[in-house]
């Protein structure tokens, strides 16, 4: 069976001529660093949630509410992981606020991104 035929690395301006698609040697780290530049412009909350406040935060609110609030609810008890704000951020919730902030395990906080990220579009 024959090879496929050679193309051009994908960075603009680039002629160098590789046996598989992609980028050559010399383009494929910069497409990773752009790609990081580029992620920290449009994802302001990734900062955010490496902050020291934020993790002292999350830390007494785990500490405080051990276990995930929504299977508490059903009667079952599953050490939670993650805090969520109840009313997201991008929807005016308050980011620090204690009342707007929940212990979730891991699928209750997936199921409910997903229900939340359906309903806005």
């Amino acid at each position: 069976m024959p090879k496929s035929a050679p193309t051009p690395c994908r960075y603009p301006g680039c002629a160098q001529v590789l046996n598989t698609p992609g980028y050559c040697a010399q383009h494929q780290s910069k497409v990773h660093r752009d790609y990081g530049y580029a992620r920290k412009s449009f994802d302001e909350e990734i900062g955010f949630y490496q902050s020291v406040r934020w993790r002292n935060t999350r830390a007494a609110v785990l500490r405080d509410q051990p276990l995930c609030t929504k299977c508490q609810s059903h009667g079952v008890f599953k050490a939670a992981t993650v805090v969520d704000h109840i009313v997201p951020i991008k929807k005016g919730g308050e980011r620090f606020e204690r009342s707007n902030l929940q212990s979730l395990c891991v699928p209750c906080h997936n199921a409910k991104t997903a229900s939340e990220t359906a309903s806005m579009r």
